[in-house]
């Protein structure tokens, strides 16, 4: 529809009441019309120019094989009936009809003085201004009309677009479903018989240390780790590699006493074999869990409700996004600086899918880049109603092309070999990220590539 700003009243445009008191005054053609009457009819000759005194009109148009529709609308102060007026054959194009209790004035085309006149060179004076307005209006009621229709087709897009991805995803869904669940019963059961087992054959006061890392996994950071280690060296005067090892389990002094590392360190061997088997067991059983969830999101992609929602903690649904993604951040420098009491609402698992999509592509990007020192940081904070999150990595960035199409279902940036991608993670991403009432962005500048997610802070 023309907006406000886009019409333009008559008395801007030229002396509304010279028009009125010599064309538009003459009480034998006063029109007292009532809601629907007509003025003009679609088809039918109209030799009269009306003036709206007051009330409101509307004109409508109706194709041979259609139904009828409003294509303008008139108030008060203004002309109509310009076109069929004006044109060699007075036919109208529309019909206009009364909205309410309208009063209009006309006057008829052998009314206007005649051409070889002074008075008609006034007219025009008076007239033209409000004639190209009339052009005006009809340019724009064509481009408003174009809009909507392109409106309307990208819409149409965007419904074929994730109805097509819907029956890929469905049929995606179906072939993995019984391979996660089976994977997923017996890594349960693996994960009971291990606990059994590694609690019997414990002597040595380790068993704990197993069961910390199945049940919380890697929590560090790798710049915590790092730090870790240089303390942990001093403490026990350790080869890197093993001081690394007792820094990822986070070991406080209190616990290198208790088990005796200081007296016996050929345990940290055999303390590693615990960790390590706890830790392994932890990653698979929340891998499987976040498959078993990628797959059921996949197979709801297309519907917006969510109704098994719960408050979560943003910074450990980060830490166990992390866990699955040990192996490929193993040469990244990974900062996180998120605040530590920040609350989602929604599905945990969704969320782990944004984070594993987002961090999982910043990490191929810095792999491709081949970077001395590749860098990924994860921070997010609140700011009034909104909580951003943004994960930025120093790698080889993003052309302005593929960031007009990032988040098309069929498009990827990736290539053939270990990074081929179906090109569907960043559209369910910000497919997710939509349905709980958020936007994700990208923003690329001084080398870095940074994603934002904007959720809700509810």
């Amino acid at each position: 529809m023309i907006s406000n700003k886009q019409k333009i009243a008559l008395s801007e445009l030229t002396d509304l009441n010279w028009l009125k008191k010599n064309f538009f005054s003459n009480e034998d053609q006063k029109l007292e019309l009532q809601a629907g009457d007509k003025v003009t009819t679609q088809g039918e000759i109209n030799d009269k120019m009306f003036f709206v005194e007051s009330g409101s009109t509307s004109g409508y148009f109706k194709p041979a094989d259609g139904e009828e529709f409003k294509v303008f609308s008139t108030g008060s102060n203004m002309i109509v009936g310009i076109y069929s007026f004006f044109s060699h054959n007075n036919c109208s194009y529309t019909t206009v009809k009364a909205n309410e209790d309208t009063i209009v004035y006309y006057v008829r085309k052998d009314q206007i003085p005649s051409r070889d006149t002074s008075e008609y060179c006034l007219f025009l004076e008076h007239i033209l201004p409000v004639v190209v307005n009339e052009i005006y209006l009809r340019q724009m009621l064509t481009i408003n009309s174009i809009s909507e229709k392109e409106s309307a087709v990208k819409k149409l897009f965007e419904h074929e677009k994730m109805a097509t991805l819907g029956q890929l995803a469905a049929g995606l869904a179906h072939e993995l479903n019984n391979a996660v669940s089976v994977i997923q019963s017996k890594t349960d059961w693996i994960t009971q018989h291990m606990k059994e087992y590694m609690g019997e054959k414990d002597s040595k006061g380790l068993y704990p240390f197993f069961l910390k890392s199945l049940e919380k996994g890697q929590t560090l950071s790798s710049a915590e780790i790092r730090n870790r280690k240089e303390e942990i060296q001093q403490l026990l005067d350790l080869r890197e590699s093993a001081a690394r090892k007792l820094a990822k389990m986070n070991l406080t002094e209190e616990e290198i006493n208790t088990i005796g590392l200081k007296e016996n360190q050929d345990l940290i061997q055999r303390l590693g074999y615990y960790w390590d088997a706890g830790l392994a067991l932890h990653d698979i059983n929340l891998a499987a869990t976040h498959t078993s969830h990628v797959v059921q999101s996949i197979k709801e992609l297309g519907a917006a409700n969510r109704n098994d929602t719960r408050n979560f903690n943003l910074l450990t649904s980060i830490k166990k996004t992390l866990s699955l993604l040990s192996n490929v951040l193993r040469n990244t420098e990974l900062t996180i600086d998120v605040e530590e009491d920040i609350l989602l609402s929604g599905r945990e698992g969704d969320f782990m899918q944004v984070w594993v999509n987002l961090i999982k592509n910043a990490a191929e990007s810095l792999s491709s880049a081949q970077l001395s020192k590749p860098e990924i940081v994860v921070s997010a904070k609140t700011q009034g109603d909104w909580i951003n999150v943004s994960i930025a990595d120093n790698g080889i960035g993003i052309d302005e092309e593929s960031m007009s199409k990032i988040f098309q279902p069929n498009y990827t940036t990736k290539v053939s070999g270990l990074s081929f991608g179906l090109g569907l993670g960043l559209s369910i991403v910000q497919k997710i990220v939509t349905i709980y009432g958020g936007n994700i962005r990208l923003e690329c500048n001084s080398g870095w590539t940074n994603f934002i997610v904007e959720l809700p802070n509810k």
